[in-house]
């Protein structure tokens, strides 16, 4: 045997350990399959990116709470929540059985009122109900205080309810608030949406189902998934690290995506690239009064489109880079005037953005690469058949940028 075919064998004897791991991850896990299922399963909250989503989540139980609204469950979602909200409470007030005889036909609700999260407000029975939403934010401010205080000023000798909800039912800064969490909720839309139970329209009972199972796969503090993914982690741990090691790096297969773009277009160059930059110029505006630029790539073009690649987003600019001050201040005013272009921001003696267009902001990130490839190139395709000409036409009708004329003297370039 000669050396290669050693290292070759010793290379895949060291394979044969990492691939018995992988193999005790997959092969009949039962926890994986069980997650797998429950993220394949449809559900309509989760299809609308609700799920971290605050004022989503206000926005529907706002909904459910509202006597008047077409849900067809009139009061029946109010006084459950408000039951399961007081259940615990010790204090004197308002008690689960008064709430039950209440007559609360007539309750308002409030949607950022003196900005607070739902604000409840029975006319007839003088009652008003706090509620302070959190599900992955923290209080701050002393937002409770004042919201306690500024509705205690507006509904004097009123029943002040303030309620505090939360994932897991944390404790509030206000002792005079009750702790809630959505696992309470859950509960409540359980009870709601069981069969038989309460008559409701089909339509309404699904949308109770839906939301209670997204409230149970993600925002309790003891969901199910959480539960499964420290499950699987703890058994599965080095598997899933090497895993996490040899994961796609979804920028730098954006930088590569965007220079192959880029390179098979006739029109356009690459300049200097990157993990987290991508530079290109046009080959129409590659003249010698914007190729004056010393400070900034080897090119020298003071002109060049600048893909901004981050983890979670990607912009594309149009940069005025260094050079001669009258050259970049003349490059400047035309952008002032001329759609699409527009400055970005005052003038300035070293950079200046003249154009930007968003190309992909974080939700896109969440997509397969196949949807998000997709994604990118619509918004290419559509740079290159409506922005990209009309950039060029107004540069074009800038008759002294294509005489060849003396370079501009180089002035002192200062950051401003």
């Amino acid at each position: 045997m000669n050396g290669n075919e050693a290292h070759g064998t010793m290379a895949e004897a060291g394979l044969v350990p990492q691939r018995r791991l992988l193999e005790r991850l997959i092969v009949g896990n039962t926890d994986l399959e069980r997650l797998e299922s429950m993220l394949r399963r449809f559900n309509l909250f989760v299809a609308m990116d609700a799920v971290h989503h605050e004022v989503r989540h206000s926005n529907f139980l706002a909904y459910l709470l509202d006597p008047r609204k077409n849900h067809g469950l009139g009061s029946l979602f109010l006084k459950r929540f408000l039951q399961a909200a007081l259940a615990s409470r010790r204090e004197p007030g308002i008690a689960p059985v008064d709430i039950e005889l209440w007559r609360s036909e007539g309750t308002e609700v409030l949607r950022e009122w003196k900005n607070i999260d739902i604000m409840l407000r029975d006319q007839a029975n003088r009652i008003a109900v706090i509620i302070e939403n959190k599900i992955d934010s923290k209080e701050h401010s002393n937002q409770l205080q004042r919201y306690f205080d500024v509705s205690e000023h507006e509904f004097q000798g009123w029943t002040i309810v303030p309620i505090y909800l939360t994932p897991g039912g944390e404790p509030p800064s206000d002792s005079r608030y009750v702790a809630m969490s959505y696992a309470k909720v859950c509960a409540v839309l359980e009870q709601l949406a069981a069969p038989a139970m309460y008559p409701m329209n089909d339509e309404v009972r699904l949308g109770l189902r839906h939301y209670a199972e997204m409230l149970r796969r993600y925002v309790v503090a003891e969901s199910e998934i959480s539960e499964l993914c420290r499950r699987i982690y703890e058994q599965h741990r080095e598997a899933l690290d090497l895993i996490y090691e040899h994961r796609p790096d979804r920028q730098a297969a954006v930088s590569q995506l965007l220079e192959a773009l880029i390179t098979e277009h006739p029109d356009l160059e690459l300049d200097t690239c990157g993990k987290s930059l991508v530079r290109f110029w046009v080959k129409k505006l590659d003249v010698t009064a914007l190729r004056q630029s010393a400070n900034w790539t080897p090119s020298r073009r003071i002109l060049l489109f600048e893909f901004d690649n981050r983890q979670q987003e990607l912009k594309l600019f149009l940069y005025i880079g260094p050079g001669p001050v009258e050259l970049r201040r003349k490059l400047y005013d035309i952008a002032r005037d001329k759609k699409p272009l527009k400055p970005l921001d005052a003038f300035r003696h070293k950079w200046n953005a003249i154009f930007s267009r968003h190309f992909m902001r974080s939700e896109s990130y969440e997509k397969s690469w196949e949807e998000f490839e997709e994604i990118l190139k619509t918004h290419w395709n559509q740079f290159l058949t409506a922005d990209l000409p009309a950039i060029i036409a107004i540069l074009e009708a800038e008759r002294w940028i294509f005489q060849e004329e003396p370079t501009l003297q180089e002035a002192p370039i200062d950051a401003v």
